[in-house]
């Protein structure tokens, strides 16, 4: 496996995660390594590419880790368990265990994609008790896993999205607040969800900053691209 520098999708088998595999593909300037558990998932779904790199790998096992983040330059973490007892090994161990290798091998930006909802102000949510029991402990563990992030010294971003769709990207505003206060009800695409975390992992507006994300439709006076950059301004680095 070529060592880097590469960006690196971590869970790119599931639909936030493929958003994110071809964004990347499309507007980066170094190759995007998507890791999956099964290569040829992908390799029948995307188009072979000089820029590309499917991967076997596994949030679950370090070893794993280690291999598929070799000369990793910015990392995003959109992977998400199979079973319904997986939430404590995926979204807060995994988090843990990437935020630990992607340190070790000089990351310089670990984007986790979370939720809406996750902190226990919203404890008694009927949405997020509705998510807690879809994979058992699921908002507890994810929000385990942005703690451990942050307590890694691995510089991150932490997007909580509110509900996900499908659809084109583009022709959408980006709403943000932080302190998990946003109202649930709202929705992303995941393209445009891509596209943010793809504009977090170099941004330096992004670095170190947990916020929530919702979008409406009609794209910005200034355009679409322009947001991704400078949406960043009116956030708030994490204490």
């Amino acid at each position: 496996m070529a060592e880097g520098p590469v960006n690196v999708v971590l869970g790119a088998g599931g639909r936030t995660g493929l958003e994110c595999v071809k964004r990347l593909v499309d507007v980066s300037d170094i190759p995007t390594r998507a890791v999956v558990r099964d290569p040829s998932k992908l390799e029948s779904i995307l188009a072979k590419s000089a820029k590309l790199q499917i991967v076997k790998g596994d949030v679950g096992n370090e070893a794993s880790l280690r291999e598929v983040l070799k000369g990793a330059r910015g990392v995003i973490f959109a992977a998400a368990g199979r079973g319904y007892w997986s939430a404590a090994d995926v979204d807060f161990k995994g988090v843990e265990r990437a935020a630990a290798v992607c340190k070790e091998v000089g990351a310089q930006r670990l984007v986790l994609v979370s939720s809406m909802l996750v902190t226990k102000k919203n404890w008694l949510n009927p949405v997020r008790l509705l998510l807690n029991n879809i994979r058992w402990g699921l908002m507890d563990n994810k929000l385990k896993g942005e703690d451990a992030l942050r307590a890694s010294g691995q510089p991150y971003t932490v997007v909580r999205p509110s509900g996900l769709a499908s659809g084109l990207p583009g022709d959408v505003t980006f709403v943000t607040g932080q302190g998990d206060t946003m109202a649930a009800g709202s929705t992303i695409n995941r393209a445009d969800l891509a596209a943010v975390c793809a504009e977090a992992l170099t941004n330096p507006g992004a670095r170190n900053v947990t916020f929530e994300i919702v979008a409406r439709e009609g794209a910005p006076p200034g355009g679409y691209e322009a947001q991704l950059k400078s949406m960043w301004a009116s956030l708030q680095q994490d204490a």
